[in-house]
């Protein structure tokens, strides 16, 4: 696939950038498992020792890439509406319909995601793949927090990062054993929600700038529910 050049804008020098994502992810993803029972240090060390920070991918193509895309991901979870076409299906009409049934959600769920689904291109010196996942991009990523980390994983959210590469319907109906399975993820809301959000980082992608006055404004969706009284 082809991707136009975009300019990011950037001040920060390589080093300084990874600086700035790792604390931006680590602030978040504390922020969010507050008081929820599932522990996210293990993914903090990984994200820490690994290449996580570094990498970049096809659409982000600058040191940081991959961290930043999937931080745009989230920031699209909460931010303003934006109409675009892209794959064969309406993501403007996509959005509209679904985005209030993810924003109802656990921010933790939009947030582990949105971002995560992509930390299985990380390289890691433990780390090791088995050759049953290695062809499939996101559960090469359910890998890394189920099997290796031995994080929780919620059933949609395991499912929406193991399918999420699959944008439209058919696909997604095609990389699903039987139409049972199609259908419960298809009526998943966060599945939409990452199948829209990562789509619009790839689409429009955002400044250096952007990015960060965005994730500001983003600060009062991440805070969690009061558990207790949730189950009371």
């Amino acid at each position: 696939m082809h991707f136009d050049f975009f300019d990011f804008q950037h001040t920060l020098s390589d080093e300084e950038r990874q600086l700035l994502l790792r604390d931006t992810y680590e602030h978040i993803l504390k922020k969010v498992s507050e008081g929820s029972g599932r522990n996210v240090n293990k993914i903090l060390k990984y994200l820490r020792e690994s290449d996580f920070y570094a990498i970049p991918c096809r659409h982000h193509a600058f040191v940081g890439g991959n961290a930043w895309h999937q931080l745009e991901t989230l920031v699209y979870a909460y931010g303003e509406e934006v109409g675009q076409s892209c794959d064969n299906f309406d993501l403007s009409t996509t959005f509209s319909t679904w985005r209030p049934q993810w924003q109802a959600l656990m921010p933790i769920s939009v947030v582990v995601a949105s971002l995560l689904h992509d930390v299985g291109n990380t390289h890691h010196a433990k780390l090791r793949f088995p050759d049953r996942v290695m062809r499939r991009h996101g559960r090469k990523s359910t890998y890394v927090l189920k099997d290796f980390l031995h994080f929780e994983l919620m059933f949609d959210e395991n499912m929406t990062i193991v399918h999420h590469q699959h944008k439209t319907e058919q696909s997604l109906r095609d990389e699903t054993p039987d139409e049972e399975t199609f259908r419960m993820i298809w009526e998943m809301p966060l599945y939409h929600q990452l199948r829209c959000c990562d789509t619009l980082s790839i689409l429009a992608p955002m400044t250096e700038d952007k990015l960060m006055k965005s994730l500001e404004a983003i600060e009062e969706h991440l805070l969690p529910p009061d558990y207790g009284s949730l189950y009371n």
